[in-house]
């Protein structure tokens, strides 16, 4: 395991301790100050708003300036949003943090994982990949799911303190991002025309279709993932259908078994789009049932749909590195990511009118509903089901 490696997966883990705090409890968080509804919709517009903009301009400065200096920036973004979040307790002070939330994500994203990437030897790369991210989705997965189950408890004993971690999480962050061995690529060394990582990525796309099946596939996700992790928590609560001191339990319960799961699902993953789709249709199908199921099953379809959502990333970011070669990286996947945020800024807009004009139940009859039907029609139509990542063909695409 590389210098960087370690250091990536450091990284990764400060951001899950931050995420298992916040994630079950942000909404309710943002309801405690008199947020509606509509506001909290677009709270998450505005985040996933900058993220869009800033992902692409992001990644090519790594791509261009540096990695490692992207990665320590966006730690101190980071840092910043917990101290507006726990200081400016108002829509207005919250739509600052959000900003900040999303200009950490954006400069974040693409450059950590491509010093880590681009840190194995060529030769090794794309045996290692599963391995990468298999203990990439552990981390990720195992400390999420360790500070959900004190999410609630804390929340409960004095909401105040909920973004606190996510202050020292960025300093924290800052720090370990110090210790990455700068990159030495072609790249930054030799290319002046900072336009280049753009013009490459948009010759990969052109050049691979299995890419350009997985950017749509992943946008439709995201509108129906973000729907859901709008709402659930309100739908649970404030619908008086299961306690909010047990939120934790249940994200963590749907974290726990993603761990034991995703490495053998990477393993076994043989590049296709059929395990993803499959993933994909499940997930879907428990998001339009938690509406209409009884207060007991409903954990259970929650277990389902967050573990969906966990195996998702790796199946596909697996898939995309193999795919793709190592000058531009950073600008790719910020891309990538990108597309991610259109969705979550899509459903942001959508759902929150949806929301509250016909209920909550009817934003999750529609996600899942759209996440299933794209599947069906789009992936068990196009073909694309079976075909696999080929380096070659975007080799010479960016020759």
């Amino acid at each position: 395991m590389t210098r960087n490696i370690r250091i990536f997966l450091t990284t990764e883990g400060i951001l899950s301790t931050c995420r298992g705090f916040i994630f079950p409890v942000y909404v309710l968080y943002f309801r405690a100050f008199d947020v509606s509804l509509f506001g909290i919709a677009l709270l998450a517009a505005v985040f996933e708003a900058t993220v869009l903009i800033a992902e692409i301009p992001t990644g090519m400065f790594a791509d261009r300036f540096g990695r490692k200096r992207s990665v320590i920036i966006g730690f101190g973004f980071f840092a910043l949003s917990g101290a507006a979040f726990t200081l400016f307790r108002s829509l207005e002070g919250f739509i600052l943090g959000e900003v900040f939330f999303g200009l950490a994500e954006a400069f974040i994203s693409g450059a950590g994982e491509a010093l880590a990437v681009d840190s194995i030897p060529a030769a090794e790369r794309d045996a290692a990949l599963d391995r990468l991210y298999t203990f990439r989705s552990r981390i990720r997965i195992g400390l999420t799911t360790l500070f959900m189950l004190l999410a609630g408890a804390v929340f409960t004993l004095d909401a105040r303190l909920t973004f606190h971690p996510v202050f020292f999480g960025g300093v924290a962050g800052m720090v370990a991002a110090s210790f990455f061995t700068p990159e030495h690529t072609h790249a930054v060394a030799t290319r002046p025309d900072i336009l280049a990582p753009l013009r490459l990525l948009f010759k990969r796309l052109n050049a691979v279709t299995l890419l350009r099946v997985i950017f749509v596939t992943s946008l439709v996700a995201n509108f129906s993932f973000e729907g859901a992790d709008q709402y659930w928590q309100i739908l649970a609560g404030e619908y008086d259908r299961f306690p909010v001191a047990y939120f934790g339990v249940i994200t963590a319960a749907g974290a726990a078994l993603a761990f034991l799961l995703v490495g053998q699902v990477v393993r076994r993953f043989t590049g296709t789009l059929a395990l993803p789709a499959l993933v994909l249709l499940t997930a879907g199908a428990a998001i339009s049932a938690l509406p209409n199921v009884p207060a007991l099953i409903l954990p259970i379809l929650l277990v389902i749909y967050f573990v969906g959502r966990e195996l998702i990333n790796p199946l596909f970011s697996v898939t995309i590195n193999r795919s793709i070669d190592s000058e531009g990286r950073a600008t790719f996947l910020s891309a990538y990511n990108m597309t991610c945020s259109v969705g979550e800024v899509t459903a942001g807009l959508i759902v929150g009118t949806v929301a509250s004009a016909l209920g909550i139940p009817v934003v999750f009859v529609l996600c899942g509903a759209v996440l299933v039907l794209f599947i069906v029609v789009t992936l068990f139509t196009s073909g694309s089901l079976m075909e696999r990542p080929v380096r070659e063909r975007t080799a010479s695409a960016a020759r």
